[in-house]
């Protein structure tokens, strides 16, 4: 299987396709970018792809997938409805008004934080000078975040690729897990929400 891929591992267009992913999943998030990216860095540990492209592709992907979800925002202008969005664009505004757009940077690494703040950014119109600034400094955060675990595997599991990033996965969904424990339990010591008409997502 290794003979297979590795032909589109040491392809320019690996590059491209990192690019449109974490795009993606900026305004979609059903694309699993993360696992992707550490799986590379795991890679890029032996040589290729080259650990300088990578960054330069997911950080290009992350900016790029932000500013449309901020355009997205400004389009709809708040019209989401349903009580899990509306809980979380809640949590994005306060994060927002708390900490400006730092709270882009602190969302990036949250679940479910980076699409919630980027879109909220729109919708609340932050300038987009300082968005542009903050997605960039996010997506350099993330992309030595998400590498850096799969290096880290890398060099643990030097003989064996697949265990590598095997291994930077599982340690990206521990965080991630821990991340989310962390979030409900916060979220719970919060007043409740006001209740909110459970209708579909109006992108109109």
């Amino acid at each position: 299987m290794a003979e297979h891929l590795m032909p589109l591992i040491c392809s320019p267009w690996l590059y491209l396709i990192v690019f449109a992913a974490v795009a993606v999943d900026g305004f979609l998030p059903i694309v699993p970018s993360e696992a992707a990216v550490i799986g590379l860095g795991a890679l890029s540990a032996s040589g290729s792809p080259d650990v300088s492209g990578l960054v330069v592709a997911v950080v290009a992907g992350g900016m790029t997938g932000d500013r449309v979800a901020y355009l997205l925002g400004r389009k709809t202008g708040g019209r989401f409805r349903g009580r899990r969005l509306a809980a979380a664009r809640d949590r994005a505004e306060r994060a927002l008004l708390r900490h400006g757009a730092a709270a882009i940077l602190i969302g990036r690494f949250l679940p479910g934080g980076r699409t919630a703040t980027t879109v909220t950014s729109g919708q609340v119109s932050l300038p987009p000078g300082r968005f542009c600034l903050f997605t960039g400094l996010a997506g350099l955060a993330w992309a030595a975040y998400t590498i850096g675990l799969g290096r880290l595997g890398g060099a643990r599991f030097a003989d064996s690729p697949l265990l590598a990033a095997l291994f930077g996965i599982a340690l990206g969904t521990a965080f991630t897990v821990v991340q989310a424990f962390v979030d409900r339990r916060r979220a719970a010591r919060r007043p409740a929400l006001p209740s909110s008409d459970p209708e579909p997502v109006s992108m109109s």
